[in-house]
């Protein structure tokens, strides 16, 4: 209850509390209020005390800006008549310097007029001089020019006018030579030589003038003896040729005289009077051609015979004075040389001529005989023949009325031809012959009557022949069903190839398109499915093409052609289908070898990756290679997959690192097992994890990590490779970090700095090699193997082509016997491990270190 009692008494309290702190609230509120409005006036009373002292500083600013105004209007005033006083004063300065300027100017030209006039006449002067000069010159050019222009001729003298132009080239010097100044050394030495060789050539002309009379006149006896002997074989040829046209004649004669013979009904009595006409001919084309061959033979001696050449009249030469004593010559007559010639050539042309036309005589002659012998021998078969017709209508003509009735005419047939003639075919044959109702065939009508009994027997065999051509070609029909049942069975069979070749190329087309997201196991599985399906169809076309050579048989001949086709087209296919196996294999081997290689960048980005995660820990735990190696290694020589995967699977990842799987744990053994034997040796992981480095820039290497205190072993060359062994360490006192590394040229260790402490690089990691000529790669060091490895080399022996990435495996060693470098390596691309030839004995380069 009393709880109860003071419980309102503290609400009222409370209560009071609260309206005592809202009045207090209230007047601060009021206070603050007031204080707000008293600052808002002294601002706004500071603000216009602020705008009236701007104000009054304007309008001061003004005043001034106007007294500064009209002191500088004032100034510029005062200037410019400062500036008129200088301007005119100038202006008197100018004017003047002008009058004295004017003034030097007169006497300069005054005296440059004088200096001029006196050049001028100077030069007048010199060019007088000049002139005179030139004329002396030019006169002595004139007078050495002449001179030569007569040594020129005397050079080119000849027998006749040489002794002229000696005498004229002398009298020329002797009156011309002293006017020649400086030149007349020269040109007397030049007249003197050219005198010298104008005499030799005179001589030389002399004599090859007489040896050129010597020869002609030896040529005109030699011709006149040529002409001689000509006109002799003109003679002979004459009487040959005309010997020739006798017996010409003679052919002619008898071939004009068998031409009216008569009684030459038969091709004997024809050949008995055509043989003397031919004979004859051919004796007369036989003198003809002799007539030929000896003009042909003689020709070159009948070249000789002379020509009529008009000679052009001479002019008459003036007569000379007949001194006493002087004999007249007798005159020779003119023209009787030419006359003779003349007739010479005429008569030759005249053979010739001759011979010509016997030669178209006889051919023309020979011709017609040929034409009317023939004609004659068809006129005589054709009286043979129409007796031996006569005979024959006889022979059946039995009641010798002059035709063949119907029993005659079906005799006829029966024994000429073998062939009994129907009653029916006879009535047609009467009719088409005697339309007239005429009792019988007569002796002109024979020959149609032969005509048509040929046409009848003709009728009958075709009836016989139709009725065989319809049996054979039913049989051919049934031969062809049954061969084209052989053919569409191979056809079916290469049908379900093509399409199983089909099948195949669709999965090889959507495997090419799949491949790039595709694993190297996936790709081995298509690879293998494709493969299944080609050899099932290369199984099947074997079979098809012994179908197809077995096809057959004996073939009719009418068939033959078609069922080549057919077997042809058969054959093509089979062999299109061959061609598209071949492919598909040729295919299947490249996706295989795409596989390889894919599943040789997984195996070397999982090895790549497993190296990351030991290098890590050997860097983080400071052990070496051999160390990590006996950790893996739970018994034996060496770790095989099953440690490998497990000791990877505890090591731990980079931050953000996906862990191995166990598929990519065995991808990454099998990138450290370069042998291929399932477990990885000491030497092999060793080799693994070596890390090489190459020099960038020619450094110190010392024996401590100091670089104070530490002696030099050697100085490392650009270049050159080294093996990390430990760190990098970092060397405080010169502030850079320092690796110990192994020379791999000679072994040396010690510490080198990785950069300078200005940044400078000396070593960079990672040393690969390159193919730069084509070279093998050999699973032995030794290139010549023992006999039981041979075969095993020879396996793994491969060819490296230029552009090859190798990994190293072992530094390069010389060999004894060869002399060549060689080291072990591993190839990027396939993951083929073998030795190399690096250097040859001669020092040729197969593989260069980048």
């Amino acid at each position: 209850q009393q709880a109860a009692m003071q419980q309102p008494a503290t609400q009222q309290q409370q209560q009071q509390q609260q309206e005592q702190d809202a009045a207090q609230q209230q007047q601060a509120a009021f206070q603050q209020q007031q204080q707000q409005q008293q600052h808002q006036i002294a601002t706004q009373q500071q603000q216009q005390q602020v705008v009236m002292q701007q104000q009054q500083q304007q309008a001061v600013m003004q005043q001034q800006q106007q007294q500064q105004q009209a002191a500088m209007q004032q100034a510029a005033m005062q200037q410019q008549q400062a500036a008129m006083q200088q301007r005119n004063m100038q202006q008197q300065q100018m004017m003047q310097q002008r009058q004295q300027m004017e003034e030097a100017n007169r006497q300069r030209m005054v005296e440059q007029r004088r200096m001029q006039e006196e050049m001028q006449k100077k030069r007048f002067e010199d060019q007088r001089q000049k002139m005179e000069a030139m004329r002396q010159q030019q006169m002595e050019i004139q007078v050495a020019a002449t001179i030569r222009k007569s040594l020129w001729r005397l050079k080119a003298a000849t027998p006749e006018n040489f002794d002229d132009l000696k005498e004229e080239m002398a009298k020329l010097l002797a009156e011309e030579l002293e006017k020649c100044g400086a030149q007349q050394g020269t040109l007397r030495e030049e007249s003197d030589k050219a005198l010298e060789d104008a005499t030799k050539k005179v001589e030389a002309t002399k004599e090859v003038r007489a040896k050129e009379e010597a020869a002609r006149l030896e040529a005109e006896r030699k011709r006149a003896e040529a002409v001689e002997r000509a006109a002799v074989l003109l003679t002979e040829l004459r009487a040959l040729v005309d010997v020739a046209g006798e017996a010409a004649k003679e052919f002619q004669d008898a071939r004009t005289k068998l031409e009216s013979a008569d009684g030459l009904d038969s091709k004997e009595k024809v050949d008995a009077a055509a043989r003397p006409v031919e004979e004859a001919g051919k004796e007369a084309a036989d003198k003809v051609q002799a007539c030929t061959e000896f003009m042909r033979d003689k020709a070159a001696d009948l070249r000789f015979l002379p020509l009529a050449v008009p000679k052009p009249p001479k002019a008459e030469e003036p007569k000379a004075e007949k001194e006493e004593g002087d004999e007249e010559e007798p005159k020779k007559e003119e023209g009787s040389n030419d006359t003779e010639n003349a007739a010479t050539q005429q008569t030759f042309q005249k053979v010739q001529m001759k011979l010509s036309t016997l030669r178209t005589t006889l051919d023309k002659e020979t011709r017609s005989l040929k034409h009317m012998t023939q004609v004659a021998k068809k006129k005589a078969a054709a009286l043979t023949e129409r007796r031996k017709v006569q005979t024959l209508f006889a022979k059946f003509d039995k009641d010798k009325d002059q035709v063949l009735n119907k029993r005659e005419i079906s005799v006829f047939a029966k024994t000429e031809y073998q062939f009994t003639i129907s009653e029916e075919d006879l009535a047609t044959m009467l009719q088409a012959l005697l339309p007239n109702g005429e009792k019988g065939v007569k002796l002109e009508d024979f020959q149609a009557l032969k005509v048509a009994v040929g046409v009848a027997r003709e009728r009958a065999k075709d009836k016989v022949r139709r009725a065989d051509r319809e049996a054979k070609e039913q049989e051919l029909v049934e031969s062809k069903n049954q061969l084209q049942k052989g053919i569409s069975e191979v056809g079916d069979m290469l049908h379900e190839v093509e399409q199983m070749l089909g099948n195949a190329n669709k999965i090889v087309r959507d495997f090419q398109a799949e491949a790039k997201d595709m694993t190297s196991g996936q790709m081995l599985a298509r690879a293998a499915e494709v493969d299944e399906v080609t050899k099932s169809a290369s199984s099947k076309i074997p079979e098809g093409v012994e179908k197809v050579e077995g096809l057959g048989g004996e073939v009719p001949e009418e068939l033959k052609r078609w069922f080549e086709v057919e077997k042809r087209r058969l054959t093509m296919l089979a062999r299109t289908h061959e061609a598209g196996v071949a492919r598909l294999v040729q295919t299947v081997d490249r996706l295989k070898l795409d596989a390889a290689r894919k599943e040789a960048l997984e195996v070397r980005a999982a090895g790549d990756k497993a190296m990351a995660k030991l290098k890590r820990y050997q860097a983080e735990k400071k052990m070496s290679a051999a160390a990590i190696f006996d950790e893996i290694k739970k018994a034996g020589e060496g770790f095989d997959e099953s440690e490998f995967v497990a000791y990877i699977s505890g090591l731990a990842g980079a931050e953000g690192e996906e862990e191995m799987a166990e598929e990519e744990l065995g991808r990454a053994f099998k990138a450290f097992d370069d042998d291929g034997l399932g477990t990885i040796s000491k030497a092999s992981f060793e080799a693994s994890l070596m890390v090489l480095m190459k020099v960038m820039k020619d450094v110190a290497l010392t024996e401590m990590l100091s670089i104070k205190d530490s002696k030099a072993v050697r100085r490392l060359i650009c270049g050159e490779a080294v093996q990390l062994l430990e760190g990098p360490v970092r060397e405080d006192t010169a502030e850079v970090d320092r690796v110990r590394v192994r020379c791999m040229e000679d072994g040396k260790e010690g510490w080198v700095s990785v950069a300078g402490n200005q940044g400078s690089a000396y070593l960079r990691e990672g040393i690969q090699f390159k193919v730069v000529k084509e070279t093998l790669i050999t699973e032995s060091f030794d290139i010549e193997a023992p006999k039981d490895e041979a075969r095993k080399v020879n396996m793994v022996s491969k060819k490296l082509k230029p552009g090859d990435i190798l990994d190293l495996r072992e530094w390069g060693r010389t060999h004894e016997e060869t002399g060549l470098t060689r080291l072990k390596c591993k190839v990027r691309s396939d993951g083929t491990v073998g030795y190399v030839t690096s250097v040859g004995n001669t020092g040729i380069k197969f593989v260069e270190m980048i």
